[in-house]
């Protein structure tokens, strides 16, 4: 009791210090007394000023096919109002933008909560016009500039005005494009002229620092300079917020140093992407913090140059995130959408406030967990108790920082959808991700197992000389099997130590009678225990064929074993396990399934590791807990049982796991061996092990959906654990689901990322950093499970588990697609796995892992792409491009797979001819059963 509370106190103390590590505080300038001035939009944050124009693909396919002007939604007085009083005695100036928006209000509101107005006039381009008011650019410009005017004369408080907002950046940047819709300098400067002939106060127009150097001409038509300086914007640059800030004063007050310069824009986001510089490599990152430092850094030390500064943005304005500016556009206020203040103009500024709150989220989500893993496992070694306890509080505190993320997250409906579609698959694949912990936690740090099976040597002796030996029939079904290979397990099985059996072989639908009738010979010369039956068509494939032998079955017999027609077994088989079957409640005793052909090609043996893990570790840990799957090799069953069942399901293409299965729910027993007592032949060629492995998948589906009502229910005699053990056995196979899909849906967003732009339509925002960076957390986790029950359970080098690792992950796609195809689907047929098939070429090693290998050039171009275009200047791109190679390596490894197959079959072929160029022909039932 004492040890297991304290690993909870240690899990729980990690929690809370990781969440600390990620706070701190930052030195920035103190800004006493109230700013100078803030910019104002005056839009609520369920509102947006260019909804339908720009803000997806209907919206873009509507103007662009009916020309029908946007619906403008118009700021309400109330709002207005209380804004301009929430920055009374806060701020002395605010600037506007257009005129239309509240201009008629403000200057009467202004006037009530003792602050100046510096208002704008909004200046359109002849597109602009048209898309938005279905008017002429003239007539809704002169409207713009009249109110202006009107604003200015009749309201002392306005010191000086604004014709347009980087009117002349917009223009610069379509120069190449052409575009005649844009509102040039000479067309501003008129604009400028005519406000300037009828208003009394300095009048100007608010650009970016480069304009201003690059359009001296502009800069003769105005009174002041009214410079945005946004180095958030400039990936460029590799200096500081605040020394950016000085560089371009310095460079305007060179240029111009009869000019008063007014810094109209100056600012920081506090969400949104990254931005990173090429050149440099420096990474701009935008968070409530650096919000807080650059924007208090910059304000301070302008005010120390005496130069009138407006911080943008008064309020958090969503809607530019959506229309404008991607993710940041929408985050540049000083008080959030929510009008709630972002932080303090004086002390230190803290990084990670809310992590208090995230901690203890963390620790009331994680801890019942604890406490129920540390209550049912207290017999688990430290490490392990602590190893699994920590990934329970990482697992919940990502997901806990994902959901404090979206909190402060600005969201349209689409997008609250598509976060909670990504945080359910993301709390799913946590959980499989768990549970396997549970079972690394289980098998490496329990000591040893409880429930293990005698060696065959100490059972055997243990049994009394004059012991009864119940009969066992052995069934041996095969179909198209070539005949020499079953020959060699019909010796085999002729050496059995054993008094008394009987063994029966049903060949079902081979037509050809030359592979068929030397088995049946042959069984004729080993005697009146062999028995054999063919049938030219027999439905219900294998299931069918072992129901027949079973009502061909001696009637004495008590057991019934079922082997493959590729398997040697010992001759001890029998003797070691059926002693077991003294307990009237075991129904089975399985042994693995091991091979006998890997040595001396790469291929084989991986595949072969592959196997083993599954035997030595997942088995294993199942026998704990009388759960264990029954396979249809080395396996005998009690006969009674199998009756009572009605023998094998003919509806399920995996017909031994679910007798098992039924077995169980009916109160039975099983036992497991751990024992090697027979060896067959590994698949030959890679095609031949993903049909193999397919079937498995695909029948798991078929049990999972026609026993989900009992394995739910308690119209059973499971066990809980029973229950458990089933089902997390089948998770892995779903995540290979689930990365198939995601596969394909992060092919599908990296096109809506790129190609909307090609259209001129707004791109879809990469997915959030908050689900990529777990996601490649639980395939490392993966790697390390996997690696970590190698070397502690299964007898094999690290350059096997290797192997074993790749081969089990070049069946990704064929268990996703299995998985996905059985839960659409009801019945698929039988396929059978061809042993003795030698034939590859690499053109064939290509062609049995096509799908994988379109899959694989797909997400690595989709990478490259990302990094090189919108990786650039975006760190969050490079880390969705990372992550799309993560999700290639499971396809890379079925393509490595294949041609290490390829490759191998083609030096055994140069092997056997260099030793043997005048070898005879291959017999013609040994080449029709290869054909």
């Amino acid at each position: 009791m004492m040890r297991r509370g304290l690993v909870l106190l240690i899990a729980a103390l990690a929690t809370v210090v990781g969440w600390r590590l990620l706070d701190g505080y930052l030195q920035a300038a103190n800004v006493e007394g109230p700013l100078h001035g803030v910019t104002y939009a005056p839009w609520a944050k369920d509102q947006d000023p260019l909804e339908g124009k720009s803000s997806g693909v209907w919206s873009f396919l509507r103007t662009a096919v009916t020309d029908a002007p946007t619906p403008q939604i118009k700021p309400r007085k109330e709002q207005m109002e209380r804004d301009f009083a929430m920055l009374s005695g806060k701020v002395n100036y605010v600037r506007t933008y257009r005129t239309t928006d509240g201009g008629d209000v403000m200057p009467a509101l202004a006037t009530k909560y003792g602050l100046k107005l510096v208002p704008g006039a909004w200046i359109y381009s002849a597109n602009e016009a048209k898309q938005q008011f279905g008017r002429e650019a003239g007539e809704v410009n002169g409207e713009e500039t009249g109110a202006l005017i009107r604003i200015a004369n009749q309201n002392p408080s306005v010191e000086r005005v604004l014709v347009g907002n980087e009117n002349i950046l917009r223009w610069d940047g379509e120069r190449d494009r052409r575009d005649p819709n844009a509102v040039s300098p000479a067309q501003l400067i008129r604009e400028i002229r005519n406000v300037k002939r009828n208003v009394k106060v300095p009048v100007s127009t608010a650009e970016p620092w480069h304009i201003w150097e690059r359009y001296p001409e502009l800069v003769r038509e105005v009174d002041y300079l009214a410079v945005h300086i946004l180095p958030y914007w400039d990936e460029q640059s590799s200096a500081t917020p605040l020394e950016y800030v000085k560089e371009k004063i310095a460079l305007l007050r060179k240029l111009y140093p009869n000019k008063n310069i007014v810094v109209t824009e100056v600012g920081w986001p506090s969400n949104g992407a990254a931005r990173r510089s090429p050149a440099t490599g420096l990474v701009k990152y935008a968070t409530p913090a650096e919000q807080a430092k650059n924007v208090r850094d910059m304000v301070a030390w302008l005010r120390s140059q005496n130069i009138d500064t407006f911080v943008v943005e008064a309020v958090d304005q969503p809607w530019k995130s959506y229309d404008l500016e991607g993710k940041a556009g929408g985050y540049w206020g000083l008080w959030n959408a929510d009008r709630q203040q972002k932080f303090a103009w004086t002390g230190p500024v803290e990084r990670f406030p809310q992590w208090t709150a995230c901690a203890a989220w963390s620790l009331a989500a994680s801890l019942p967990l604890m406490l129920l893993f540390l209550w049912r496992w207290p017999r688990l070694g430290a490490i392990g108790q602590l190893g699994f306890c920590s990934l329970v509080a990482l697992s919940v505190s990502a997901v806990v920082y994902g959901a404090s993320v979206a909190a402060g997250t600005y969201m349209l409906a689409s997008e609250m959808v598509s976060w909670g579609v990504l945080a359910f698959f993301l709390v799913i694949s946590l959980g499989m991700a768990l549970i396997q912990a549970l079972e690394m936690a289980e098998t490496i740090w329990r000591g040893r197992w409880t429930r293990e099976a005698l060696p065959a040597a100490e059972m055997i002796a243990r049994q009394p000389a004059d012991r009864h030996w119940p009969k066992v029939s052995l069934h041996l079904a095969i179909c198209n099997e070539p005949p020499a290979m079953v020959i060699q397990t019909l010796d085999s099985l002729q050496q059995l130590d054993y008094p008394n059996f009987e063994v029966i072989v049903i060949d079902n639908n081979t037509k050809d009678p030359a592979v068929w009738r030397p088995v049946q010979d042959y069984c004729a010369q080993l005697g009146e225990r062999f028995k054999f039956f063919h049938f030219d068509v027999m439905k219900g494939f294998k299931a069918g064929a072992l129901n027949y032998v079973l009502s061909q079955t001696a009637p004495d017999a008590e057991v019934i074993g079922v082997i493959d027609s590729d398997y040697m077994v010992r001759p001890d088989w029998l003797k070691a396990l059926v002693p077991y079957f003294d307990d009237a409640k075991i129904s089975y005793v399985q042994a693995p399934q091991d091979h006998r052909d890997w040595k001396g090609d790469r291929f084989k043996e991986m595949l072969n590791w592959e196997y083993a893990g599954f035997f030595d570790i997942g088995m294993c840990l199942r026998n704990e807990y009388d759960a264990i799957i029954q396979h249809g090799t080395m396996t005998l069953v009690r006969r009674s049982c199998m009756e009572e069942m009605g023998g094998w399901a003919t509806w399920c293409i995996t017909e031994d796991t679910e007798l098992g299965l039924r077995l169980m729910e009916n109160g039975y027993g099983a036992m497991y061996s751990r024992e090697r007592f027979g060896h067959g032949l590994t698949p030959d060629h890679f095609a031949g092990y993903k049909k193999q492995r397919f079937r498995w998948a695909y029948g798991a589906m078929q049990i999972m959906k026609a026993h989900a009502g009992k394995m739910l229910g308690n119209q059973t005699k499971l066990t809980f654990w029973q229950k458990f053990h089933f089902v997390a056995g089948w998770l892995p196979w779903f995540a290979d689901a689930l990365n198939l899909i995601f596969t394909w849906a992060g092919l599908a967003w990296v096109l809506a990322v790129l190609l909307p732009p090609l259209f001129g339509i707004k791109p879809v925002g990469l997915p959030p950093a908050e689900f990529i960076v777990p996601t490649i957390g639980i395939f490392v986790f993966k790697l390390v499970y996997s690696f970590g029950l190698y070397f502690d359970r299964v007898r094999c080098t690290f350059r096997q588990s290797i192997g074993a690792s790749l081969a089990g992950l070049a069946l990704t796609y064929t268990v996703g697609r299995a998985v996905i195809y059985g839960l659409a689907t009801s019945r698929l047929p039988f396929m059978r796995t061809p042993k003795m098939d030698e034939r590859a070429t690499l053109g064939m090693a290509l062609g049995m892992a096509r799908g994988e290998a379109v899959l694989a050039v797909l997400l690595w171009l989709a990478a490259i792409v990302l990094w090189t275009t919108n990786g650039v200047v975006n760190p969050e791109a490079r880390l969705w491009a990372i992550f799309m190679v993560v999700q290639s390596l499971p396809f890379a490894a079925a393509v490595y797979v294949s041609m290490v197959n390829a490759l191998e079959q083609m030096r055994h072929a140069r092997t056997v001819f260099d030793a043997a160029p005048a070898a005879p022909a291959a017999s013609a039932p040994a080449l029709q059963a290869a054909q």
